[in-house]
C-alpha cells in the first residue's frame, strides 16, 4: 500500500489540489494565498511546488497533500487515500471503502432519490400544480425548469420521509441526510418528519451534476415561515462550496471566459432564459474562497449582477479582494430602476444581456458610487471617500492598475498624486508580506534572517557552485540546526560531489525535511533567479554571513584576551591578538570569494 500512496503523491500536483479549495497567486517560485484553516485578511498561506507542500505562518499548519486534506476535509487517512486515487487515476489494490465513504455514497443515493420524487411531483403529478402555475406565472416556461431539474415538495409532514423509507433507506441515514427533523414520536406519528413542505426545490448540485442538497422556496407570498430554506450542514452539503447553475453554466463559462455571478436561483434560470447561460448564483452577496477557487478555475473574468449598491456591502468588498487576489477581471453590471436581474431578465432580455456586455470595471464603478454619495469638493466628503476606497485601492494586488486608480482618485478629489499614493501604501504596510525584499543590512526578511535566506538562495539554484560552497563553515552560522544542514551538505558534496541541487538535496538525511521545506517557503523575487543575478546574489549575502561570522569571533576572542590579560597568560595573549588582527583586517573590507 505504500508503495501506491508514494505513486499517488508522485501524480498528483498539491498546487492544483489546494487550488480547488482556495483562490491560489504565484509569489515568486511559490503560491500563496488566504489559509483556510483561520480567519485572516492578509495571505500567510505558502504552497510550494518543488517541495509539494504548503505551510501556513499564521496558524502554523504545514505538510503534504495528504495532510491538507485531512485537516481541511476531517477525513482519515484511507478516506483521503481513495479521493487522490480517484483524482490520479490510480486503482486501489484490495479496495474496500472506509466508512465514511460509504456514508457519503449512501447520502448521494438519497438526494438523486428525493430529486426524482421532487421532480415528478412538479412535472407529472397532481399535487405539483400549484408549484407549476407559480412558475409559470414568474415566465419561467417548463423547458427552463425542467434545465435545472427544479422540483416540488407537497404539503404534509411526511411525504419525503415515507417516499424514502418505502425505498428501503435506513431512518438513520435519511436523518443525516437533513431531508427531515427529528421529533418526538407519537401516536400516528413518526420519530422524524419533511424539512421542506409546500416549497419549490432548487437542488444544489456540484460541477459534475452530483446533488448534495436543496434550497426551497415558499409559493405563498403571506407564508409565516422564512422565504428560502437550505438543506443543512452535511457530510455531503456546504452551502459555501456550491454554486446554483454550475453544472448548466460551466461549458459557457469556458466558451466566454467569464462568469456572470448572481445572488438567487430565479436570477439565475431567468438570465439563461435570456440567452445568458454563463451566470451562476452566490446564494447571497458574501461569496466564499471556495466559490471564488471553483470560479477561478473556469474563466479570467467575472461580472458581478446584484440587485443592490455593492459599494455599501461589506461581504461584496470581501469577495472583490478574493476575486482581485486569485487574478480575476472583475466588472458590475448595473441595472437602472432598481430591477433584479430576474424581472429585467424577463421583462426585457434584449436589455438585460445589453447591460451584461456593458458591465464596468469594478473600480471605476467603486469609485463613481463613492462620488455620487459624498461631496468630493468638501472636506468632509473627500474623507468618507478616502475612508471607503483606500482600503480597496490598497488591495489591488497588480502594481500598475493600483497606479491608474491611485490618480483617478486623485483627480476626482483635485488632490496632489502623492499624497494619494502615500495614503495607499501606509494602507499596504501589512499586505503582500511575502515579496519584501530581504534587508542585508538587517540580515531580516519575511520568512527568515540572513541565513535562512543564504540556504534558499542555494536551494532554489540548479548547479551546486563549490567555489561558493567552499566559502563558508559551518561554524559561520549564529543558527546551530543551520549549520548542522550545512554540515551535512558539505559532506554530501565532499564525497558524491553532485553536480545538481536537486540530486544533492535527494541525499540529505531525512531529519533535515522540515527544514528545507521552510527554505523553500522563503520568497525569492524572480528576478534572482536568473542564473548569473543568483550568483551575484550569493556572494553578496556570502559576504555578509562571513562578515557577521567574524564579528562575532572578534567579539569572542576579545573576551578571551581579557580574560588571558587578567590571568597573565603571555602565550594566549600573543596567538590570540595574532587571531584578533588577522580576523579584523578582514573585517575592514570585503572578503573576495571568486
Amino acid at each position: 500500500m505504500m508503495d501506491q500512496v508514494e505513486e499517488i503523491k508522485s501524480k498528483v500536483d498539491i498546487v492544483e489540489v489546494i487550488s480547488s479549495y482556495i483562490p491560489l497567486k504565484k509569489m515568486g517560485r511559490n503560491f500563496g494565498g488566504l489559509c483556510p484553516f483561520h480567519g485572516e485578511k492578509t495571505p500567510s498561506f505558502m504552497v510550494s511546488p518543488e517541495r509539494q507542500s504548503f505551510k501556513c505562518f499564521g496558524c502554523a499548519k504545514g505538510g503534504d497533500v495528504f495532510t491538507f486534506l485531512e485537516e481541511l476535509e476531517g477525513w482519515d487517512f484511507r478516506e483521503t487515500l481513495e479521493e487522490l486515487a480517484k483524482r490520479a487515476g490510480v486503482k486501489l489494490r484490495d479496495y474496500k471503502p472506509t466508512q465514511g465513504t460509504k456514508v457519503r455514497e449512501k447520502l448521494i443515493e438519497i438526494h438523486s432519490l428525493a430529486l426524482k420524487f421532487y421532480t415528478h411531483i412538479l412535472n407529472e403529478h397532481k399535487l405539483g400544480e400549484v408549484a407549476r402555475e407559480y412558475l409559470l406565472g414568474r415566465g419561467i416556461k417548463p423547458e427552463l425548469w425542467k434545465k435545472f431539474d427544479l422540483g416540488y415538495a407537497p404539503d404534509g409532514w411526511e411525504n419525503t420521509f415515507n417516499f424514502l423509507k418505502k425505498r428501503k433507506f435506513e431512518e438513520a441515514d435519511v436523518a443525516l441526510s437533513g431531508l427531515v427533523i427529528g421529533r418526538e414520536k407519537g401516536a400516528g406519528r413518526s420519530s422524524f418528519y419533511d424539512r421542506f413542505r409546500g416549497r419549490i426545490m432548487f437542488p444544489m448540485k456540484d460541477s459534475r451534476g452530483t446533488v448534495l442538497g436543496f434550497s426551497g422556496r415558499v409559493l405563498a407570498k403571506d407564508a409565516k415561515e422564512a422565504k428560502y430554506i437550505n438543506s443543512p450542514e452535511t457530510p455531503i452539503f456546504s452551502k459555501g462550496n456550491l454554486l446554483f447553475g454550475l453544472n448548466a453554466a460551466k461549458e459557457a463559462i469556458r466558451d466566454k471566459n467569464e462568469t456572470v455571478l448572481v445572488e438567487g436561483e430565479f436570477d439565475v434560470i431567468s438570465a439563461h432564459g435570456a440567452g445568458v447561460t454563463n451566470t451562476v448564483a452566490s446564494k447571497g452577496t458574501a461569496l466564499t474562497e471556495k466559490q471564488v477557487a471553483v470560479i477561478s478555475r473556469l474563466c479570467e473574468n467575472v461580472a458581478m449582477c446584484f440587485d443592490m449598491d455593492l459599494a455599501g456591502d461589506a461581504a461584496s468588498r470581501r469577495g472583490i479582494e478574493m476575486l482581485d487576489m486569485a487574478g480575476m477581471n472583475i466588472k458590475v453590471v448595473r441595472i437602472a430602476g432598481g430591477k433584479d436581474p430576474d424581472e429585467l431578465a424577463q421583462k426585457n432580455p434584449a436589455e438585460f444581456k445589453k447591460a451584461v456586455e456593458g458591465a464596468m470595471n469594478v473600480y471605476d464603478y467603486l469609485i463613481e458610487s463613492a462620488l455620487k454619495r459624498y461631496d468630493a469638493r468638501s472636506a468632509e466628503g473627500k474623507r468618507k471617500i478616502g475612508k471607503e476606497i483606500l482600503p480597496v485601492i490598497s488591495k489591488i494586488s497588480d502594481e500598475l492598475m493600483r497606479a491608474h486608480y491611485i490618480t483617478k482618485l486623485s483627480k476626482s478629489l483635485e488632490l496632489d498624486v502623492a499624497l494619494i499614493s502615500d495614503a495607499v501604501s501606509k494602507k499596504r504596510t501589512d499586505l503582500d508580506v511575502f515579496e519584501k525584499p530581504i534587508d542585508v543590512a538587517t540580515g531580516k526578511q519575511e520568512g527568515g534572517v540572513l541565513e535562512e535566506y543564504f540556504m534558499a538562495l542555494f536551494l532554489a539554484g540548479n548547479d551546486v557552485l563549490v567555489t561558493i560552497i567552499e566559502k563558508v563553515e559551518p561554524t559561520d552560522f549564529e543558527s546551530e540546526e543551520i549549520g548542522a544542514l550545512y554540515r551535512a551538505i558539505r559532506d554530501i558534496i565532499s564525497d558524491s560531489k553532485p553536480k545538481k541541487v536537486s540530486d544533492l538535496v535527494a541525499k540529505l538525511p531525512t531529519k533535515f525535511a522540515a527544514l528545507i521545506d521552510r527554505f523553500y517557503f522563503v520568497n525569492i523575487s524572480p528576478s534572482v533567479l536568473e542564473r548569473e543575478v543568483w550568483a551575484q546574489e550569493m556572494i553578496k549575502v556570502v559576504s555578509r554571513i562571513k562578515r557577521k561570522s567574524y564579528s562575532r569571533q572578534v567579539e569572542d576572542i576579545s573576551n578571551l584576551l581579557a580574560k588571558a590579560q587578567k590571568e597573565g597568560d603571555e602565550k594566549a595573549i600573543l596567538m590570540l591578538t595574532r587571531r584578533f588582527d588577522k580576523i579584523s583586517a578582514l573585517l575592514g573590507g570585503e572578503e573576495k570569494l571568486l
